[in-house]
């Protein structure tokens, strides 16, 4: 296993730092309450498996940079990020792209502007596009809903292609609150949409955060309706037999990625059900939060 001090992920993640300080990591958002035990397990297990992910919120500074680096710190170690510094045609993702080790393509944002790792119209299109067997892509956006994010991409300016929209496994809203009392912004996860992989009905609601009872609501949950059974996921991190179940993620195509990568080149995979959570909780209780002592206990209780 390499160590954190050569490792690629954790060194680009800390290059998203805008604001000074340290990256936070999945077990600091724990503490926060951005995300509950169930839903981190989820991300992460879905993270482990290869997804797309895209962060959104409405204003700046809400968090969703900070999101996007949590999740990305959560790759396995046969995975890589490689950042889009500018606009580039869908070619380069070919050429770039090494078929032996599943990589995520990252930018910053998805916006207009001169800005490193800033990507709009064509370049955005052609990002956004390139998901396909064993590469991922990964950004932010300003969207506060899945109607707005469907509109700025898929608008006159990205034309984005619905199939393409489809692609993007992940998809994550974040909030700000002011909270009476509390001194600081609290944020919380507030929808969570999988990609089905079809033009029609692109994504499906699987997790959304209730203002009134501060708790994460499921889609097997009555409010919500019939959905996915997410608690296979949220119980596991590896990548074993349960890869390319519609149970949990419907977007079949992209997230059997890495395991057909893994199960020709022999890599084993996760452990028990029940692991992801209990690993999360022992984090959490013995405050493991820098980014790279989360990954590296990650790393060391899955081995890959």
């Amino acid at each position: 296993m390499i160590t954190m001090g050569e490792d690629q992920v954790v060194r680009e993640v800390n290059a998203l730092n805008q604001r000074g300080g340290r990256m936070l990591s999945i077990v600091d958002l724990l503490l926060a309450g951005t995300v509950d035990l169930r839903l981190a397990a989820y991300l992460m297990g879905a993270v482990r498996q290869g997804a797309s992910i895209i962060c959104c919120a409405g204003p700046g500074g809400t968090g969703k940079t900070t999101l996007l680096g949590a999740l990305l710190g959560l790759l396995p170690e046969s995975g890589e990020i490689k950042i889009v510094e500018s606009a580039k045609p869908l070619e380069w993702y070919d050429e770039e792209w090494n078929r032996e080790v599943p990589t995520w393509f990252l930018c910053h944002e998805l916006g207009p502007g001169p800005w490193h790792s800033y990507l709009w119209g064509e370049g955005a299109r052609a990002f956004l596009s390139m998901p396909k067997q064993g590469r991922f892509c990964a950004t932010t956006v300003h969207a506060d809903d899945l109607g707005e994010l469907r509109r700025l991409l898929m608008g006159p300016e990205i034309a984005l292609a619905a199939g393409d929209f489809a692609k993007l496994d992940l998809v994550i809203f974040i909030r700000a609150l002011r909270v009476q009392g509390a001194i600081r912004w609290q944020r919380r996860v507030t929808q969570v949409h999988v990609g089905t992989g079809e033009s029609h009905g692109t994504h499906r609601l699987i997790c959304r955060w209730d203002a009134n009872t501060d708790k994460f609501i499921w889609s097997d949950d009555s409010d919500i309706g019939q959905g996915a059974q997410t608690d296979a996921v949220a119980d596991s991190v590896g990548v074993g037999s349960g890869v390319g179940s519609r149970s949990w993620l419907p977007n079949l195509g992209m997230l059997t990625t890495r395991a057909r990568w893994e199960q020709g080149k022999g890599v084993k995979g996760g452990p028990s059900k029940r692991s992801g959570k209990e690993l999360l909780q022992r984090l959490l209780d013995e405050r493991v939060l820098a980014i790279e002592d989360v990954r590296r206990e990650i790393l060391k209780s899955y081995g890959t």
